[in-house]
């Protein structure tokens, strides 16, 4: 058997356990939705693995990582690449053809992409 993990060994993390991932999903469907909207034929990771999302259209392949904010409201473009390069994410460089989407808890979408 494995050792808890830091979120199960306190009562508040057992509370929420679970709860971040399926706002994460439930933000990735979201967010397939509104592609598949615009033409783009989404698949979707399991369990979230490598990229949330990997959409298609017209030969053009996007790989889409996904951050929800569901407390934070994000005022500009340059302030949500300084938060998503600290804790819990630490995503200091984004790979030549990549995106990472960061949404606020008002909804907003900033979209970060790594060189062409």
């Amino acid at each position: 058997m494995m050792a808890a993990t830091k979120a199960q060994s306190t009562k508040k993390g057992r509370d929420n356990y679970g709860r971040n991932y399926d706002r994460g999903r439930s933000c990735e469907e979201k967010i397939a939705r509104s592609l598949r909207g615009s033409g783009w034929s989404v698949s979707l990771s399991p369990g979230s693995r490598g990229w949330d999302l990997t959409a298609r259209k017209n030969g053009r392949t996007r790989r889409i990582q996904i951050k929800c904010l569901s407390s934070r409201r994000i005022g500009s473009a340059a302030v949500a690449r300084t938060r998503i390069a600290h804790r819990p994410w630490n995503i200091k460089t984004i790979p030549a053809g990549a995106e990472v989407w960061v949404i606020d808890a008002d909804g907003r979408r900033y979209i970060i992409r790594g060189p062409a």
